[in-house]
């Protein structure tokens, strides 16, 4: 699953500005960023500051301002076109900073989010072990990445599918279970969004580890302004030369 960053940057440049228009917004963006927010905010009431992983044009984290009124919010994403998109439709009273950066290199110092949501875009990195290393090390101490998805394993729309999908632990593709142990993020949410006939979309809550701290209690499933990084305050790393 993993992509070729230059080739799917310019990809999502070329469809930047028809992306808001697209079927899929309604029919499967919409639907997850809305379980995923919801499952958020039951597992991390308040959080200071919240990050959006290929943020696109920046929906999720519009629609995240009305239950994280007191944070930061961030979006990083690699396809500039998404976040010219973005910077224009989010006026300034959002107050919501997006930053030209891939998963696999985040331009922020340790432990500085509590909340992460990485929706839709994981297909798109280069590198999912790197990109959940970079997420981990970015997220505070019992700090929560909201991950969703589409994968192989995903189970299609069946009567069967639908009464056991809320009942049973969701599987990952293994390189990625495997990063997520590796960098003592431990499952503590799940939920899916479902789309006509097709795989449900997997919205899967992970928790930061560290020693003494307790798991958050894991959650059965829920029913369903451009900002240049020479501005930001000492948390956020300045991006490198390109």
């Amino acid at each position: 699953m993993a992509g070729n960053s230059a080739a799917s940057g310019a990809r999502f440049d070329r469809w930047a500005s028809t992306y808001d228009a697209s079927p899929l917004q309604p029919a499967l963006f919409a639907p997850v960023h809305q379980t995923a927010l919801q499952l958020a905010q039951h597992l991390v009431p308040a959080a200071g500051r919240v990050l959006d992983v290929g943020c696109g044009t920046g929906r999720l984290l519009r629609q995240a301002r009305g239950r994280y009124r007191p944070a930061e919010l961030v979006g990083v994403d690699l396809a500039r076109g998404m976040l010219a998109a973005a910077m224009a439709a989010t006026s300034i009273e959002f107050g919501i900073r997006y930053l030209h950066a891939g998963a696999e290199r985040l331009p922020f110092t340790d432990e500085v989010f509590d909340l992460v949501f990485a929706t839709m875009s994981l297909r798109h990195w280069t590198d999912q072990a790197a990109g959940i290393a970079e997420i981990g090390r970015v997220l505070t101490p019992g700090g929560v990445l909201v991950l969703a998805d589409v994968f192989p394993s995903s189970p299609r729309r069946t009567l069967t599918a639908s009464l056991l999908a809320r009942r049973r632990r969701p599987s990952l593709p293994g390189e990625l279970d495997a990063a997520l142990i590796d960098h003592r993020l431990a499952r503590v949410g799940y939920d899916h969004t479902t789309w006509f006939s097709l795989p449900d979309a997997q919205v899967i809550a992970v928790q930061r580890q560290s020693a003494g701290l307790r798991p958050a209690q894991p959650s059965a499933a829920i029913s369903a302004s451009a900002v240049d990084h020479r501005r930001c305050s000492g948390w956020c790393r300045n991006l490198a030369r390109r």
